[in-house]
């Protein structure tokens, strides 16, 4: 039912029509003011996602990424695939049951080589890595911070060769009460509506946001390898609900974030569902105590107490049961200390890993020995250290990670960066790894943890107080990548030899008040590959399910006081994948162009009106999967046309 989307829909011009007076954009409302700030303040906005401490985004040891609110909201976009897409570096594959994975520069990132958190929280379930990104509602994110290259070296084992750190509206930029909802017609069909609340005082404050909504993976038809199809109308539904509760006073902060997110499909693994959709679901709960001690001397201390429980791929039906409960209890401190040209951080953490059996597993997904439950741990410690020279940044970092069941792994990362008038430079040489997850360990207890070595060079110049270009070179080389096989009929994890990939970049930033684009071109190829099941037969330069091009375009034209035009675009040269008929296909290039007409503080003060178009031109895309594993192509939503309202009070 579609009733508490359009129910807010309504209730919000009475709600706007009884308003008070429009209140002062607070401290840190301007700061973070996307469309008043000029191109140079963009430039040097703080980040923290690479270093844990903050450095102009042209300084930090990363090649990093800042996408702030306003372009989220300018640019319509409906879920997390769709702020993501916009990205060069990534790309979206299908892997199993209807879920989507993440490709990185080429790579198919899926399980446990991406580290997403949520307002601090790590998203990736801790069975099998994956993340399931359907369930995050993007209209109350206030900036996402976007590491495209390692991360293990302050991360430790998710974070092999991405990091995406998303930031929901803070208590002092709400400062009050936000609703949103929105419905979409064709293509994903979506309907979705949130309320958020948030209050600062001198010395406390807090907020409470609450999200639901449901969509469809698509309304096209899917076929499988054997012929087999369905219309996915009603068969790939997305249903995603959470509430984010957060305070803090003092040096002290606490959160708890209930989420609940369930989808439902019929494409399995190969062949499909004859009798019917399925159900999957991924309820989870996050809670973190976390508090900042200043002690003499510039130190810094910040002791952390988290714990995540989840029920990741909950089926409880005949086709797939699946009942297992993981849970994880994380102790930290990190300690940093700042005087002159000086910047030093360090900590350690401790992890205690745990995953039950339910009543309706099956046997064959028990743990050895018969026994029903199994526990981890795993010890890091980590430290970094920023020198201020004449000539550069000097930034080199390590981390040591001893996990209870493979062992140790460290891994270094050393940057140089300079920024010196319009001119900037970035030199990263870091080592990743990713960690085997508890049914990795389950299916292959010998399995051992992937490594990857990366180096990374960026050039930017600003032409102008309006102009910007900048320029990226790449390459990444995973070493024993972990990978799902099946062997004498038997599903397992192998160390496989090695595979990465190569590239080059090149960015376009125009900003001139509120007129504004940004163009983004990667380009991406492998001579490393050793993966057979990733490699595209008679292609030697391409991995299945990627292109070699994608080129992007994020834009907003204001055309009248309060009045903008947000034309985006993504577009894909061709790519390689397994077919319907379950041969090798080639998918010709696609490009998927997106209109979005924003109103804001019109007919009335903070109000936001959005009427757009996802796929105008309804390119028939499709996910496919990046690696020999028997998944037919999978329809992505066609065109959609959907009206999106906020306001805040």
């Amino acid at each position: 039912m579609r009733y508490p989307a359009v129910l807010a829909l309504c209730l919000l011009f009475p709600a706007a029509a009884a308003a008070d007076a429009p209140r002062a954009l607070t401290e840190e409302e301007e700061f973070f003011s996307f469309e008043r700030a000029s191109l140079e303040e963009l430039l040097d906005i703080k980040t923290t996602v690479a270093s844990r401490s903050g450095m102009k985004l042209r300084e930090t040891p990363g090649l990093v990424t800042v996408i702030t609110r306003e372009e989220i909201q300018a640019s319509g976009a409906r879920n997390l695939v769709d702020v993501l897409s916009l990205l060069p570096e990534f790309e979206f594959g299908v892997d199993v049951q209807g879920n989507l994975g993440l490709g990185v520069r080429g790579n198919w990132a899926n399980e446990g080589k991406v580290l997403l958190l949520w307002d601090g929280q790590t998203y990736n379930e801790i069975l099998y890595s994956t993340i399931q990104f359907d369930r995050f509602p993007v209209d109350q994110i206030e900036e996402i911070q976007i590491v495209k290259g390692p991360g293990s070296a302050v991360y430790g084992g998710f974070a092999e060769l991405a990091v995406i750190d998303i930031r929901t509206r803070s208590p002092k930029s709400l400062d009050g009460s936000a609703l949103f909802a929105a419905r979409g017609l064709g293509g994903s069909d979506s309907a979705y509506a949130g309320y958020s609340f948030g209050s600062a005082g001198r010395n406390a404050e807090f907020s409470a946001n609450a999200f639901w909504g449901e969509s469809r993976r698509s309304g096209r038809r899917y076929t499988d390898f054997a012929g087999s199809s369905y219309n996915m109308a009603g068969n790939s539904d997305l249903r995603p609900k959470n509430v984010n509760l957060y305070a803090a006073a003092g040096g002290t902060s606490a959160r708890l974030i209930l989420d609940s997110f369930s989808l439902r499909e019929r494409d399995q693994y190969t062949a499909l569902i004859s009798t019917g959709s399925t159900r999957l679901e991924f309820p989870s709960l996050f809670a973190e105590i976390r508090q900042s001690v200043k002690l003499p001397g510039g130190v810094t201390l910040e002791p952390v107490v988290s714990y995540m429980r989840s029920r990741a791929w909950y089926e409880n039906d005949d086709h797939f049961p699946f009942d297992k409960r993981a849970s994880r209890l994380m102790l930290g401190l990190t300690a940093s200390r700042r005087r002159g040209s000086l910047d030093l951080l360090g900590g350690g953490e401790f992890s205690h890993d745990t995953a039950e059996i339910g009543g309706l597993t099956s046997a064959a997904n028990g743990y050895p020995d018969g026994r029903d439950s199994v526990h981890y741990d795993n010890h890091a410690f980590f430290g970094q250290a920023s020198f201020d020279l004449d000539f550069a940044k000097l930034i080199a970092g390590a981390r040591y990670d001893r996990h209870s069941q493979y062992g140790a792994s460290l891994v270094p990362r050393v940057a140089v960066t300079k920024l010196w008038n319009d001119f900037n430079f970035k030199a990263i040489y870091s080592q990743a790894f990713r960690a085997p997850s508890i049914e990795n360990i389950r299916l292959n207890p010998g399995i051992a943890p992937e490594r990857a070595v990366s180096a990374e060079l960026e050039a930017g110049y600003k032409a102008s107080d309006t102009f910007f270009f900048s320029g990226t070179l790449f390459h990444t080389a995973i070493k024993h990548p972990i990978i799902f096989s099946v062997v004498n009929n038997a599903e397992t994890y192998l160390n496989y030899d090695r595979t990465g990939t190569s590239g080059a970049g090149f960015g376009l930033k125009y900003k001139r008040e509120s007129l504004r684009a940004d163009l983004n071109y990667l380009y991406q190829n492998t001579h490393c590959n050793r993966v057979d099941v990733y490699s595209v037969p008679g292609h030697a330069s391409v991995l299945l399910g990627f292109p070699l091009h994608k080129v992007t375009l994020n834009s907003s034209l204001p055309l009248a006081a309060g009045l903008s035009l947000n034309p985006s675009a993504v577009h894909v040269s061709k790519r390689y994948a397994y077919g319907g008929d379950g041969a090798l296909k080639a998918f010709g290039e696609r490009t998927t162009a997106n209109l979005n007409l924003q109103l804001k503080d019109r007919p009335l003060k903070r109000l936001t009106l959005n009427l757009g178009v996802r796929d105008i031109f309804n390119s028939n895309y499709s996910y496919l999967q990046p690696y020999d594993g028997g998944h037919a192509p999978l329809p992505a939503p066609a065109r959609e046309l959907f009206l999106k309202a906020a306001y805040e009070f």
